[in-house]
């Protein structure tokens, strides 16, 4: 019997046969795809927790700047008032209709702000010292975008929540140069607030469903004072993002009843009006 050569009998030891080579590359591919599995979910872990952050640090700039307006009211519409905010593109109510303070399904939430200087100062040129009605009340996103595309008050385009709400916040100086009464104020909300344009404060806020509480609770009607009146805010934001809806509060249940963290809310200038 012949011997091979060394040199030859060294490259056949060193071969691998084609069933260790398909096993191998299995091999390869299973760390492979369980390493780009890994990569993908925590990219996506990654970019859930970024949107969680920037609802979480928009909603609270957004509430805190409300609390402390409505902490300075000298009055809070009740119940069951309606307001004419007018026909304007940035005062359209979900659904249409007109805007009754109260609503359980498009609520909205009207003060009349007290002056941060004595109101005898009152002018055009220093509303500091001029009482201000506000209104803080929801529009349907994708409507927004449409009416206001390509102005500052733009958040852009976002398909996957097209449905959800905007914040918005409504300001009207009233030119006077002594403090209202409450039969003026009264009088001012079904006809005297037009002419008014809204503002943006927050994005992708929880439209209405069963069981959620309203975005806001007012007092009902009847005298108010410092100390007794008081305002709730349920604020809740949602966003869509890769397929999954990011949201703050976290929802630790699916019961709508526990999406919210109520913020009550004291004015503490209510009650110095005359009747």
């Amino acid at each position: 019997m012949t011997t091979p050569p060394p040199a030859r009998r060294a490259v056949q030891t060193a071969a691998f046969t084609l069933i260790e080579l398909l096993v191998a590359v299995a091999l390869a591919l299973i760390i492979l795809f369980a390493a780009s599995s890994l990569l993908i979910s925590s990219s996506r872990s990654s970019s859930d927790l970024q949107v969680r952050n920037d609802l979480l640090q928009e909603q609270q700039i957004a509430q805190n700047y409300l609390i402390a307006n409505v902490r300075e009211a000298a009055y809070v519409y009740p119940q069951g008032t309606t307001l004419n905010l007018g026909g304007g593109k940035t005062t359209k109510r979900p659904g249409g209709g007109a805007w009754v303070v109260g609503s359980a399904t498009v609520p909205i939430l009207a003060i009349v702000k007290a002056p941060e200087l004595p109101v005898s100062g009152c002018s055009a040129s220093n509303d500091r010292a001029c009482y201000k009605f506000k209104a803080y009340y929801p529009v349907v996103r994708q409507t927004w975008v449409d009416d206001s595309a390509g102005t500052q008050n733009d958040p852009g385009a976002d398909p996957s929540n097209e449905d959800t709400w905007l914040l918005i916040e409504y300001t009207k100086n009233l030119m006077q140069t002594t403090p209202p009464t409450i039969t003026q104020l009264t009088d001012l909300a079904p006809g005297g607030l037009n002419g008014e344009s809204g503002k943006l404060l927050l994005d992708y806020v929880q439209p209405a469903v069963t069981g959620l509480p309203p975005l806001f609770e007012v007092p009902a009607a009847g005298p108010q004072a410092a100390g007794q009146t008081r305002v709730t805010v349920n604020l809740s934001v949602s966003r869509a993002a890769s397929g999954k809806v990011v949201a703050v509060p976290a929802r630790a249940s699916t019961d709508p009843a526990t999406w919210v963290q109520p913020v009550l809310i004291a004015p503490r200038n209510v009650g110095r009006l005359n009747p």
